[in-house]
């Protein structure tokens, strides 16, 4: 039995290859060091057999994970493993994910790329949202997770279908009837620019009116706390510190929140615009989304816009401004006032996440953290 692990973040994966018997147990339980986890996710691509030993190691992670609060995930089951999980059981207590369906990207329409990975047409009904290399597997899991829960919801996302796999890839597909990427409409009509802000704007909010099932979506703010200690590494006692103060001034709120909310990942069907890319979905404030959406649009020196969405920075800003009118039109001076003074570190949020998983695009993140965004937020602490 080899048995590897990943650590990204509050999350571990641990890939078994081999057998799983009385012989090999005690390895698995070496691994199952989980201080500080919060999701644990048992991966059985390579594991063929398991036996009644086996079965009582997984079930013993279940319960140090359920006693911390946390949540276990087995996937990549194989069906004869799978029998056995639910000949004893243990299916009942666990989620359990078969093996994915294996995709090829030949003579695929690539309709976005992003940060963290691009989205494919597969037929006329179907695309496929392929996270890229480096990103753990269980994203797609969770995503689909996430979607099912905000569509039962009655948010304006897309059906999300099976979990599939493209080589060391993963991904999930969903069900978009005739749908073009909504960055690709606004690009085509930039002179709308207005009009295609309230769009978005609209949207937003009908995704923080809806309240977030804490039992299936984590608290975003919990999250990025442990996030913010992670990349301790990189920030100075007193920036981390601000950092932490910041974050526990923002108001705690169980609306639902999706974290990276742009026009590239959202769809637009029959005139009206579909979420897509809810691995992040979440519970928090709605100030956690217009942070990320100020980021992507309204700070043109980090060249966001023309990265994730390829319409231009100027464009982009613009864009930003017309979304930030329609989005605060109803709420309070107040509540403007607050978005304003804490802009910069609100978007520096979804920066710091990437920082921690997505190890590819580290050095570029760490800049914009480090030398754009930071400097900005600190120059607050003398206003407080």
């Amino acid at each position: 039995m080899n048995i590897s692990t990943v650590k990204s973040g509050d999350i571990l994966t641990i890939e078994l290859d081999g057998r799983l018997d009385a012989m090999t147990t005690s390895s698995l339980d070496g691994k199952l060091e989980l201080d500080g986890v919060r999701e644990l996710v048992l991966d059985f691509a390579q594991c063929d057999y398991v036996s009644s030993a086996g079965i009582r190691t997984i079930l013993k992670a279940h319960q140090s994970m359920a006693k911390a609060h946390g949540k276990m995930v087995v996937k990549n089951v194989s069906r004869r493993v799978r029998e056995l999980f639910e000949l004893t059981g243990l299916s009942e207590i666990i989620t359990i994910g078969k093996k994915t369906r294996e995709i090829s990207l030949e003579g695929l329409e690539l309709l976005s790329a992003g940060v963290c990975g691009e989205c494919y047409r597969l037929d006329g009904e179907t695309v496929v949202k392929l996270y890229n290399e480096g990103v753990e597997p269980h994203m797609a899991e969770r995503e689909k997770q996430y979607a099912k829960a905000a569509f039962v919801m009655g948010i304006p996302t897309a059906i999300s279908y099976d979990v599939v796999s493209c080589g060391t890839r993963s991904g999930i597909v969903f069900e978009l009837l005739d749908a073009e990427l909504f960055s690709a409409v606004i690009r085509r009509d930039l002179g709308n620019l207005d009009h295609h802000a309230k769009m978005l704007s609209d949207t937003a909010k009908t995704l923080h009116a809806a309240k977030g099932d804490k039992n299936i979506l984590p608290d975003l703010k919990e999250r990025l706390r442990g996030y913010i200690r992670e990349i301790g590494y990189l920030l100075t006692p007193e920036q981390s510190e601000f950092l932490m103060e910041k974050l526990e001034s923002l108001p705690d709120a169980d609306n639902c929140v999706h974290f990276d909310l742009h026009s590239s990942n959202i769809m637009m069907q029959n005139g009206e615009l579909v979420i897509i890319d809810m691995g992040d979905f979440s519970t928090g404030s709605y100030l956690f989304d217009i942070g990320l959406i100020y980021m992507i649009y309204g700070i043109p020196e980090l060249g966001i816009s023309m990265l994730a969405t390829k319409i231009p920075n100027e464009q982009g800003l613009q864009f930003w401004n017309h979304f930030e009118k329609h989005y605060f039109a109803d709420k309070s001076a107040e509540e403007r006032a607050f978005f304003e003074e804490n802009k910069y570190f609100l978007a520096s949020l979804r920066t710091i996440y990437c920082i921690t998983f997505l190890t590819h695009l580290r050095s570029e993140l760490e800049h914009w953290l480090k030398d754009i965004l930071l400097p900005k937020i600190m120059e607050t602490r003398c206003t407080d």
